[in-house]
């Protein structure tokens, strides 16, 4: 027999977006929890629940643990969902639904645990990303994997775009799960395989920062493909003036010679910015980002940066 399903969603991304709708159209969502910080998400979810009774509950870091158990007993709340929310719940809570709760994952489970997986898929160079769809059991990202959906990772996709992607390609497992939740309380599940699994920390400053001695181009443009537009770029410095650079591409080889990795080339309109790579490759840098904006590469002559200088 079907049974009701009335879910909390907690988020903190756009990305979830095209999974709520899903939930929010067949009327299967009690709440919404955002936190206070982020003003972009509280506008949108705000305008999704418009003309419904659905509230949307601002929450902190203080206040997030008494508010969703409130919120979860006023509501009849019966299922969870985490969708990239940046706090962790205690076992009072995750276990308090009748179903559970379940998080989306915004990456490939157990190879890509932890806050960033659109991240490190990227900076690994895997091959494939997708969307997991978890039971929440206390751990970071170890929960019994419920569905997974997966989409290949194209040499030219940035964080912002593959971002894109995982968040349209969610909604076939929310529907899904959906489905799921209205039979029952039993969710069917299968452990991970601990011997695939790994974890990764948040990314620190030496994990988005060129190192133009050791870095081949590709993976200089896999960095720079990785934090555009997070992180505004990956960071370089030349003069003692950080820069962040936003998109690049190989534009030939060079004949080896006595400049360093890092030398600029040329730096004009019609060459564009082009810096020596240690495998020998003139890297074209098309966008940068400044203080000041986002510019075209070669407009840092502008800045007094001439060919023979060198990014470090």
């Amino acid at each position: 027999m079907p049974t009701e399903v009335k879910a909390l969603i907690l988020c903190n991304n756009p990305i979830a977006i095209p999974a709520i709708r899903e939930f929010l159209f067949y009327g299967k969502v009690g709440a919404i929890a955002v936190t206070r910080r982020n003003k972009e998400m509280q506008q949108i979810t705000q305008s999704m629940t418009g003309g419904t009774d659905v509230p949307v509950v601002i929450v902190t870091r203080n206040d997030y643990k008494d508010k969703l158990l409130s919120v979860i007993k006023d509501k009849g709340i019966n299922t969870g969902l985490m969708m990239t929310f940046p706090f962790v719940l205690p076992e009072e809570i995750w276990r308090l639904p009748e179903k559970g709760f379940i998080n989306f994952h915004y990456g490939l489970l157990p190879q890509c645990r932890g806050p960033h997986p659109i991240l490190w898929h990227l900076l690994n160079n895997d091959k494939e990303a997708g969307v997991t769809l978890h039971k929440v059991d206390g751990g970071i990202d170890t929960g019994e994997i419920i569905m997974q959906e997966k989409t290949e990772i194209s040499k030219d996709d940035t964080y912002g775009s593959l971002q894109s992607k995982l968040g349209y390609l969610a909604a076939k497992p929310a529907a899904n799960l959906l489905k799921i939740l209205s039979f029952g309380s039993i969710i069917p599940s299968r452990p991970q395989e601990e011997s695939k699994a790994a974890y990764y920390e948040m990314p620190g400053a030496k994990d988005l920062t060129i190192d133009w001695q050791t870095m081949e181009a590709d993976r200089i443009i896999r960095l720079v493909n990785a934090c555009n537009p997070w992180n505004k770029g990956a960071g370089t410095f030349i003069k003692d003036w950080f820069i962040g650079i936003t998109e690049a591409e190989v534009a030939g080889n060079i004949t080896a010679g006595d400049e360093k990795a890092g030398t600029i080339l040329a730096c004009d309109k019609e060459k564009g910015l082009l810096v020596k790579t240690c495998d020998e490759k003139k890297l074209k840098i098309n966008i940068v980002y400044l203080q000041e904006g986002f510019y075209s590469g070669y407009r840092l002559s502008a800045f007094s940066i001439a060919p023979g200088m060198a990014f470090i």
